[in-house]
């Protein structure tokens, strides 16, 4: 089993769709649990990025990577069987304004799909007004700003002051992503940093934990 995860890091790194597809393919049947599976899919697109950062890949390595990490989790979800899911409310994510970048995003909101969170994804270059709608909307308890240029820490903070100034601060809880660190997220106001996906959904879940409920799957 750990030679199959270990070789699934390598080809999504390399994107290599056809042998990412038949290793996951392959896990799934030798019954390795999916959220594994994708958590190294994760690792994979991890070191696309880094690559990326390198200039040894480009912007159409990091949507190439995006894509195959889209087949991943339909074919997980199709694979996928069980009784009962857990129901959360919505949490409202979203790549702030000026920045165009999705990867983390799309590939957390996946994952989180598939542990039963409900996501509003209002996808790239999100106003804070965006934002401030869909909370609105949703009575969304968890708002996730992401991106990955210096601009977006502007964008960030000038959203959690638009959440400020509508009266929304005080019942949401912001949680920044992609190139953040403490210092960032006490430059924005943001009450909590993650830079991977399971942060964030550990973090998610304690803050619905009270308010969880289960319900039957369809």
């Amino acid at each position: 089993m750990l030679k199959i995860q270990k070789m699934l890091v390598c080809a999504m790194a390399r994107l290599d769709e056809v042998t990412v597809m038949n290793l996951v393919k392959q896990g799934l049947q030798m019954g390795i649990n999916p959220y594994v599976l994708l958590e190294e899919i994760r690792l994979g697109t991890d070191r696309v990025g880094e690559l990326y950062s390198k200039g040894e890949y480009f912007l159409s390595d990091l949507i190439m990577a995006s894509e195959i990490f889209k087949d991943v989790l339909t074919l997980v979800n199709q694979d996928r069987v069980v009784n009962a899911i857990a129901s959360y409310p919505t949490v409202v994510f979203g790549t702030v304004a000026e920045d165009i970048h999705d990867i983390g995003k799309n590939i957390t909101t996946g994952i989180m799909r598939y542990n039963g969170f409900d996501i509003c994804d209002l996808g790239v270059n999100v106003q804070g007004e965006q934002f401030i709608e869909a909370v609105k909307l949703h009575n969304s308890r968890v708002v996730c700003l992401t991106g990955l240029i210096t601009e977006a820490f502007d964008s960030m903070k000038n959203t959690i002051t638009h959440l400020e100034e509508t009266g929304l601060r005080s019942q949401t809880t912001v949680i920044i992503g992609g190139l953040v660190n403490e210092s960032v997220r006490k430059y924005t106001g943001a009450d909590y940093w993650a830079t991977d996906c399971t942060k964030v959904i550990e973090l998610c879940r304690n803050i619905f934990a009270p308010n969880k409920r289960r319900i039957q799957s369809s």
